[in-house]
């Protein structure tokens, strides 16, 4: 290798790093979907945390979080008519269909119109999306009052 000196009175250049073009803003780099089942799933879990709330049905068959649960813990997605819950996404917003079970003796439509406004605001703060009809089908009672 060669060393080389800048003469003596000779200026020295810095060069500076070379600048990245600017990245497109984020709409313009892809997008992102949600699929019906973990809009489901995440209306599910809302739906489960009020304490009047004893179970969700999906597929006819009650919702469970926990691993193994055999048919449980499936979503089904889509709103196909029947007493299954469901979702479906069409664009930015979603609609959802939530088959409950609720503990008795808790007023009903109190008990609905904080699962959709709890639910709504879960499924809007974790995908984006806005809920623009959550219906709510109380298809039973659970004794013992609220969880």
């Amino acid at each position: 290798m060669t060393d080389v000196t800048p003469a003596e009175g000779a200026a020295t250049v810095t060069v500076p790093a070379q600048r990245r073009p600017p990245r497109p803003p984020p709409e313009g780099r892809g997008r992102t979907e949600v699929a019906d089942q973990v809009v489901l799933k995440v209306a599910c879990v809302a739906a489960e945390e009020l304490p009047e709330v004893h179970e969700v049905r999906v597929r006819s068959a009650p919702w469970n979080r926990s691993p193994g649960a055999g048919s449980r813990g499936r979503t089904s997605g889509g709103l196909a008519p029947g007493r299954s819950s469901g979702a479906e996404v069409r664009g930015g917003r979603a609609t959802i269909r939530l088959h409950v079970v609720v503990a008795y003796p808790a007023p009903l439509r109190a008990v609905a119109a904080r699962l959709r406004e709890h639910v709504s605001r879960r499924v809007a703060g974790q995908t984006g999306l806005e809920v623009t009809r959550l219906d709510v089908i109380v298809t039973g009672l659970g004794g013992g009052g609220p969880r």
